[in-house]
């Protein structure tokens, strides 16, 4: 592949990731101070964030088996009308009534878009990494975090000075251009510009045996179907810190700029590791790594937990460097080393899930305790559920072989 053309493929794919984690950040950072806005109770916050994840996870394989099947349209093509649907979501919430149920069905059906067009945009990245292609995954899912950080500073910023409507505008703005993005980009499976397998090898030996059935799966992969359930406890306390995080600096005198400042923090910090994991690589054992994330997971939480000013919180947010980025890139190549190719595309399907899945309970549990308990408890209990996970975890982590 020509330098020139690999060039100009990294830079569509970055023009993909950027926008997608701009409006990641600006839709999933700030749905709380969206939400109270409109007279929600953080129960009802809870309740539509986990019916929003728990849609899109069920949806997601039906999704992916029709884009598998698909031949009039392909992947990138798919990818705009996902994207379309949510500058059409925003705009109807632009224009609706302030009725809960109105409210609470368009906001659910906005943020499962958002959550279903993720895997959509690593397909398109692996498309062409599987084909043989130069594309930089690394980088580009790096930028993407940089470009979270920024909109989520501008965008408490603008709440500030505007009012949480401003969300839904800069939704339709940055879903606009990634749906014109996407467009441009060619996935055609045949007679496509990329079409060409340039390295066959990853290919070819997927194509030799035949995956087993989940079930058979699951049975022959327990240490790794447990890792997964670690992994789920630790994503229900990180679910809970980002989309409560309004709430839970409010006590300590924060504001929605001080939410989206911290957040920005957060995703700075993770693009040191995205950036360099290859060298990490190097260095260490995989699943040292894995270990190492898992620790920190639980490290900030009870940062966040005894954090008595925003300063701390902020330092806290700092360890999304060793936690979250680093489980991020090491969870993937630790399933690559762990699962045979045959089952790796269920593996990684798995991770993923376990990730959602702690989405959907941190994100059901955190509203509803916040509805009963204070603060404190809501992250007492969340940081009890994040040490259990980062415990099963350095139980069920195997050894690089």
């Amino acid at each position: 592949m020509e330098k020139t053309s690999q060039l100009k493929l990294n830079v569509q794919y970055i023009s993909m990731q950027v926008p997608y984690w701009m409006g990641y950040s600006v839709l999933g950072t700030f749905t709380s101070v969206f939400l109270l806005s409109r007279d929600f109770t953080n129960g009802q916050i809870g309740l539509v964030l986990s019916l929003a994840n728990l849609f899109a996870a069920l949806f997601q394989p039906f999704l992916a088996a029709f884009a598998d099947r698909m031949t009039r349209f392909h992947l990138s093509q798919l990818a705009a009308g996902m994207s379309f649907l949510l500058v059409l979501f925003s705009g109807i919430l632009l224009v609706v009534p302030k009725v809960f149920l109105i409210v609470a069905l368009m906001y659910i059906l906005l943020y499962a878009c958002l959550v279903l067009l993720q895997p959509m945009t690593i397909a398109i990245g692996t498309f062409f990494i599987s084909r043989g292609y130069g594309l930089n995954f690394g980088v580009a899912r790096g930028l993407g975090s940089l470009a979270f950080a920024g909109a989520a500073a501008v965008t408490g910023v603008l709440i500030e000075r505007f009012s949480s409507t401003i969300i839904l505008y800069l939704l339709i703005g940055i879903f606009l251009f990634f749906t014109g993005i996407a467009l441009t980009i060619d996935t055609r499976r045949q007679g496509g510009q990329y079409s060409a397998v340039e390295s066959a090898e990853s290919l070819q030996v997927a194509e030799l045996e035949e995956p087993i059935g989940l079930w058979a799966f699951s049975k022959k992969y327990k240490r790794f179907m447990f890792l997964l359930v670690g992994v789920s406890l630790l994503f229900v306390f990180h679910t809970i810190i980002n989309s409560y995080m309004f709430q839970i600096m409010r006590p300590l005198g924060g504001t929605e700029a001080n939410v989206g400042a911290s957040l920005s923090i957060a995703a700075l910090c993770e693009l040191p590791t995205m950036f360099c994991f290859s060298w990490l690589l190097k260095r260490f054992k995989i699943h040292s790594l894995l270990k190492l994330a898992a620790f920190f997971f639980s490290v900030k939480a009870v940062l966040i937990l005894f954090a008595t000013n925003i300063f701390l919180i902020n330092l806290a947010q700092s360890l999304q460097m060793v936690g979250f980025a680093m489980h991020t890139m090491a969870s993937v190549y630790y399933t690559n080393r762990i699962i045979p190719q045959k089952d790796l595309v269920k593996g990684q399907t798995l991770m993923a899930t376990a990730n959602t899945f702690g989405g959907i309970v941190g994100s059901f549990v955190g509203g509803q305790m916040l509805s009963f308990l204070s603060v404190s408890a809501l992250l007492s209990i969340g940081t009890v559920i994040s040490i259990a996970g980062t415990v099963i975890i350095w139980l069920s982590v195997e050894k690089q072989k």
